[in-house]
Formats: structure tokens, C-alpha cells, sequence
């Protein structure tokens, strides 16, 4: 849960954006996790178009025109705290995923295939996924490399997480 305190925080870094405010986490610690950054650039400027954007996550986060970034700058706590404050979460498989879930947040999530949906996604979020012939993987950064140019996630299309937007 996150206290008093961590609820009023958070809601000071949001005040003033524009309904809906979306909040997005564009990097994995997993290549086979993270979509690809033309995606990311064609993506947010249509979300620009309806609301605010917030991006959380970590420093490896590229930067976007017109989004408030928290990226490497926060917490986890602080990350939900701010997340809290949000309408829609968008992102890969990832811890923020699960604190989204936890706050009752909304989330289009992009899975690719690494992983299979049913073991880790939650219902009641959109699942984006694509399950070419070499999926799933349980490919870990490190250990494996992907030989198939990550093409689950490659298939996941900016119109199709507008689409799923659209829908929440």
C-alpha cells in the first residue's frame, strides 16, 4: 500500500496535466521485452493528442517532446505513488506492470512472446502478444540471445495499442 504521504506526493507531480494522463515504462531490462523504440515515437504523439503522458522507469529511458519523464529520477515507491495519479499504464512486462495491477491501474501491457500471457498477465489488462514459431522463449538477457531479431515484439503494432487504448 502506499501511505498518506506517498498518495499527496504523487499527486503533486500530476497536478495540472491533462485527463486522461497516461503513464508509460518503454524499456525492459530485457531486450525481448522492450518494443521498439519507432513504436514508442509513433505512439506518443497520439497520445499527446488526447491527455498528458508520464514516463516512468529507469535512466535507460529515451526522452519524448511533451512528456513529463520521471525515468531514473524516482523510487519504485515514488514510481506508484505517481502511477496512482495515472488513467492507463502502458508497458512491457515489467515490475511497474505489477504495481499497476496492484493500484487498480488500468494497463495495456506489450508482451511480445518471450513469455506466454497465461502464466503472467493479468485479465484484466490488455495483452499485446505475438506468438511466432520460436515463441515462447524465456529468453533472459545474459544467458541466451534472441536469433530471430525479437519479431514478437517487432509484430506488435502502434495501432494496435492505440486500438487497445481506444477501448479502455
Amino acid at each position: 500500500y502506499l501511505s498518506e504521504q506517498e498518495c499527496a506526493w504523487g499527486k503533486r507531480q500530476t497536478e495540472g496535466l491533462r485527463k486522461p494522463v497516461f503513464s508509460i515504462n518503454t524499456k525492459s531490462k530485457e531486450l525481448v521485452k522492450t518494443w521498439p523504440d519507432d513504436e514508442w515515437k509513433a505512439l506518443v504523439p497520439e497520445l499527446l493528442r488526447v491527455g498528458d503522458v508520464i514516463q516512468l522507469g529507469d535512466e535507460r529511458e529515451p526522452k519524448y517532446k511533451g512528456v513529463k519523464s520521471f525515468a531514473g529520477n524516482c523510487t519504485m515507491r515514488e514510481s506508484a505513488a505517481i502511477m496512482n495519479h495515472t488513467d492507463l499504464f502502458i508497458g512491457p512486462d515489467s515490475l511497474l506492470m505489477h504495481i499497476a495491477n496492484g493500484l487498480d491501474i488500468p494497463s495495456v501491457i506489450l508482451f511480445g512472446g518471450s513469455r506466454p500471457v497465461q502464466s503472467l498477465g493479468y485479465e484484466q489488462n490488455i495483452n499485446l502478444s505475438s506468438s511466432p514459431d520460436c515463441s515462447p522463449c524465456w529468453i533472459h538477457d545474459g544467458f541466451e540471445k534472441c536469433e530471430h531479431k525479437v519479431k514478437c515484439m517487432n509484430n506488435i503494432k502502434q495501432s494496435h495499442v492505440l486500438d487497445a487504448v481506444s477501448s479502455l
